[in-house]
Order: structure tokens, then sequence, then C-alpha cells
């Protein structure tokens, strides 16, 4: 399925180039949250309690984020809320709002993993799953069933009101 949507998901994901996607990991990172705890040894980052990250238009609110990185290297994110929420601001056109349990940041396979009631909406497209799998470098889009099957409603650009305003 290849939608503005789909070239849009998630934390430091959404982006229509390799190049824009290295630019856009190199951003600052301001991170809120009510205890942070750092070991610098194993290279292992947790943030608890109401999260807030934000990096170039992009925010993430969880309950828990665990990162993972050595020497300023990125190797994987994991982010659970009840739900957890992102925003995009950069979409170039309309804002991308989204919901999960969880996500999931493979740095080296460049794949982002939603899972748990997955919810995205981008002004009236929007589109629900159990769990969906964003390849960043191939800009694909996997949306897999739960106990429900996998829901979308694309409208396109072209898309006007059946019904003009009332006189």
């Amino acid at each position: 399925m290849k939608t503005p949507l789909a070239a849009l998901l998630a934390l430091g994901a959404l982006y229509a180039t390799a190049d824009a996607h290295v630019r856009q990991l190199a951003q600052p990172v301001s991170v809120r949250a009510d205890s942070i705890q750092v070991d610098e040894r194993t290279g292992l980052s947790t943030y608890r309690g109401h999260v807030r990250i934000v990096q170039n238009g992009i925010t993430v609110r969880a309950d828990v984020v665990r990162v993972h990185s050595v020497h300023g290297k990125l190797f994987w994110i994991h982010a659970h809320g009840a739900p957890l929420h992102m925003e995009d601001q950069k979409t170039h056109g309309l804002p991308l709002f989204g919901t999960a349990r969880t996500m999931d940041f493979e740095a080296a396979s460049d794949e982002v993993t939603l899972t748990g009631a997955v919810v995205f909406r981008q002004g009236v497209n929007i589109l629900h799953g159990h769990i969906v799998h964003y390849y960043v470098r191939s800009q694909r889009i996997t949306a897999v069933r739960g106990r429900q099957r996998v829901r979308a409603r694309i409208v396109p650009r072209t898309h006007k009101p059946l019904l003009g305003p009332k006189s």
C-alpha cells in the first residue's frame, strides 16, 4: 500500500530519502521524563514516567522508553505506553498522529514496528492494525491483523465533498 500515510510513519523514520533520514537522526533530541537512568557501560538508557521525546518536529509520548546506543551509534529504541502517542508535524502536508501500545525501532534494518491497537491519522486518512511494520529505506508499510482485520480509509487528494456548503 503506497499512500502519503505510508511515507510518514514512526519515530525518526519518516523520511523520503536515506540522506534525509541520516540528517533527521543527527538533529538534537529533547527528552523529558519523571526519571532517567543511563548505564554508559552497557549503552542502555531508560526513561520512565510521562516520557516526551521531541526531535525535529516529531514527538513521541510514552510511559517507558529504552534506548541502546554506544558511542553515539543508535542500535534500537523500544517504547511502550497505554497507549503511546506520536505526532509528526514535518510531513510536507497534514500532520500525522498515531497511537500504539509499543514501538520498536531497529537501526540496523531501519525498521519501525508498532504493535497493539495501532491507529494512524493524517487528515481524513486512517489506518488500523494490530502490527504495523514500516521499512524506511524502501518506504514500504505492512499492516497485520490481530483479532480484527486491518482497516484503512484513504481519501485521494482530489477528493471533493459530495455536498457543498448550504446556502
